[in-house]
């Protein structure tokens, strides 16, 4: 019989941080632990305001799976898509299939990609952020973060250019933009990248807002970089449905519904000729990592929520020299630092 338990927990970051949807001091999230057969898998739900998803709406939905009968973890698994509770809730989802993923993989000694349909993990460039925040911080803040040689700015506020010049002066690394549709003309997106050059721009992540293609299109013609869609791009739906706007894809479990589902995303942006970022919602080292075998995939991964946060309660994913390390052994490779109160569902 499989078991399910849960666990509400709010992550918080060292520095409060700002993007153009506002600033915030931490993320809501739900814990996922699923035992089956002696096997343990774990998941994460991570919850920006910002989503439609919430932790009261997710732990009710949860507890009326775990109350629908006996499950195995392949009857589970294979009906996330049919679970009504599971509809229009894809960080529920992906927190789930995570957690089966998770213990699937210690069970059957297999490697995360290989159940997911994923290529070999690589050594992809891996991005420290810097978010919105007073000039006078930006240097300290830099000196904070490790040293990968490539950093993701926030944009999309009054400061943005000021911020990015005085990052520049500060770092050497190679940026990538994010303007978490918050930029308001072609022109001010431009000068933002005239002022970093193509030798450092590593590409422009949603610029403008998601229904706004005109603006993106015109940006990629006139600035002569990589724009990636975040916002406009959900799910496979939106990636089957995009008419080349976007030379790139932040791919989010969060947003997308699972490691599955990042999965297929990823092998049809690869055949549309799409530059892959993998992303995150700040989640904690157990998410971050789930994401993270999918490497093999992408150019560049925007998985830092384990050196952003002051309270992450997993070990998993590490860097060394700058570059991602990947936990040894079967399933996620991650596990718990610090106790946590599970609840049974």
């Amino acid at each position: 019989m499989l078991r399910i338990s849960y666990c509400p927990y709010r992550l918080l970051f060292k520095r409060p941080f700002g993007t153009s949807h506002g600033e915030r001091n931490g993320t809501d999230s739900l814990f996922i632990r699923i035992r089956f057969d002696g096997i343990t898998g774990f998941g994460e739900v991570t919850l920006p305001p910002y989503v439609q998803e919430d932790v009261v709406g997710s732990v009710r939905a949860l507890l009326s799976i775990a109350g629908q009968g006996v499950w195995d973890m392949h009857g589970l698994m294979a009906s996330l898509d049919r679970l009504p509770e599971l509809k229009e809730r894809p960080a529920l989802r992906a927190g789930l299939h995570m957690a089966l993923v998770d213990a699937s993989s210690r069970k059957i000694q297999e490697p995360i990609h290989q159940l997911v349909g994923a290529a070999n993990p690589k050594k992809s460039l891996m991005l420290m952020t810097l978010g919105i925040c007073p000039l006078d911080e930006v240097p300290e803040r830099l000196r904070e973060l490790p040293d990968t040689g490539a950093l993701k700015l926030k944009v999309g506020d009054d400061e943005g250019l000021a911020r990015t010049q005085v990052a520049m002066a500060s770092s050497s690394a190679r940026i990538l933009l994010d303007g978490n549709q918050g930029l308001r003309s072609v022109q001010e997106a431009s000068e933002l990248v005239r002022v970093i050059g193509a030798d450092r721009l590593l590409g422009f992540e949603q610029p403008f807002e998601a229904t706004d293609r005109e603006r993106s299109a015109s940006l990629a013609r006139e600035a002569d970089c990589v724009i990636y869609a975040d916002e406009a791009i959900q799910g496979l739906a939106d990636l089957e449905a995009e008419v080349g706007i976007f030379q790139g894809v932040n791919l989010k479990l969060m947003k997308c519904g699972g490691l599955d589902k990042a999965a297929a995303m990823a092998r049809l942006a690869q055949r549309q000729g799409k530059t892959i970022m993998l992303g995150s919602m700040s989640e904690s080292s157990l998410g971050c990592t789930a994401m993270a075998h999918l490497s093999g995939c992408a150019e560049c991964l925007d998985l830092d929520g384990p050196w952003l946060l002051r309270n992450d309660p997993w070990a998993g994913l590490s860097l060394s020299q700058g570059h991602l390390v990947m936990p040894a052994g079967f399933g996620l490779g991650v596990e718990p630092v610090s106790e946590l109160p599970w609840i049974d569902a």
